[in-house]
């Protein structure tokens, strides 16, 4: 009988040791972090030492060894749920592998502007998500992909609305158009597409031609002005004749220039407004979200030309005739000849 009861203590101490070391192994707070939160990557084909290694490494688990008999113990594969997630201060290994098998990940935000380019716009948005740049770059030059949207690998990159956007960090390319394509709706409202209608152009149009606009100010009050030289010269048949346009065609040429020749003119290209009638295929950057407004909003004159101020304040002469334009642009070249900007 005492044997019996006995017997009956050690089990009972044994359950409570092992009930207590099961507690500090699983539920236990494991996570140090000095400070509120600490944001985790689990990159794509992460095993679980490598996970480990890297919670080691930045100093967040105390103990790795209740962390990898937890993940046993729950059957925690990284590899199968990649993603950025949240740690917080205290959190056991419990919660922590709970959140990472289920994939509860915390959102990033991706912001992207002033992207010269395709590569360009997709070295911006892939620097702070798990998506390979060069599955982002295959979509944007994808004719057949980009036409159910509406574009075209020349204009793809008015699609973009330059803005913060929250993602999760596994967002797939197809999945990132999905979002990029419904922000794009909700910008071009009901009030911008009036306005497009008004013009005679289309979304894609403005922001070809706001991109030509913010190559030549960042002065939303000058943009508007020269929106409204352009846009005559459009109604009129005009060539743009947009230096701009020649700065693209030198850029895309690995050409490094401050100002433009009489003979970049004669450039053989499809942006070459001098030589085209029209806009150009797509815009030569992206335009931000004021400047597209600025375009929508151009103030109605009867300007023609346009030429930027010898001062170089951002600031520019507005004339009706070409004989007015001559005598500001010498003024201008004037000014680049004497600082030696010469290319």
């Amino acid at each position: 009988m005492i044997q019996s009861k006995s017997i009956k203590w050690l089990l009972l101490i044994a359950s409570s040791l092992i009930g207590m070391l099961l507690y500090s192994v699983v539920y236990a707070a494991n996570i140090v972090l000095d400070k509120s939160a600490h944001l985790l990557i689990v990159p794509r084909g992460c095993t679980l030492q490598q996970l480990r290694d890297m919670l080691k490494k930045e100093k967040c688990i105390k103990n790795e060894y209740s962390f990898l008999w937890t993940a046993s113990l729950l059957n925690y594969k990284p590899q199968n749920t990649p993603g950025m997630y949240r740690l917080t201060p205290n959190m056991s290994n419990w919660k922590m592998i709970k959140m990472l098998r289920g994939g509860m990940q915390y959102p990033t935000k991706i912001t992207f502007s002033n992207a010269t380019n395709k590569e360009d716009l997709a070295r911006k948005i892939v620097s702070s998500i798990g998506l390979e740049k060069e599955a982002l770059l295959s979509l944007l030059n994808d004719a057949e992909y980009l036409s159910t949207y509406g574009f075209s690998p020349e204009n793809i990159l008015t699609m973009f609305i330059p803005d913060t956007y929250e993602v999760y960090w596994t967002i797939s390319s197809k999945q990132l158009f999905l979002k990029m394509h419904a922000a794009y709706q909700h910008f071009w409202n009901t009030q911008r597409l009036s306005k497009t209608k008004t013009m005679g152009l289309s979304p894609i149009d403005i922001s070809i031609l706001a991109s030509i606009v913010q190559s030549e100010t960042n002065n939303l009050q000058e943009a508007a002005m020269i929106a409204g030289v352009y846009y005559n010269r459009l109604k009129r048949n005009m060539r743009i004749e947009s230096c701009p346009t020649l700065m693209y065609i030198l850029k895309q040429n690995q050409i490094d220039a401050k100002r433009v020749l009489q003979k970049d003119t004669w450039m053989e290209s499809p942006y070459n407004c001098y030589r085209k009638k029209g806009l150009p295929p797509g815009p030569v950057g992206l335009p931000s979200p004021a400047m597209i407004d600025a375009v929508l909003h151009y103030v109605a004159h009867d300007y023609l030309f346009f030429c930027a101020k010898e001062d170089f304040s951002g600031l520019h002469y507005f004339s009706k005739n070409y004989k007015e334009h001559l005598s500001n642009t010498k003024k201008y070249k004037k000014v680049l000849n004497s600082n030696k900007v010469m290319r």
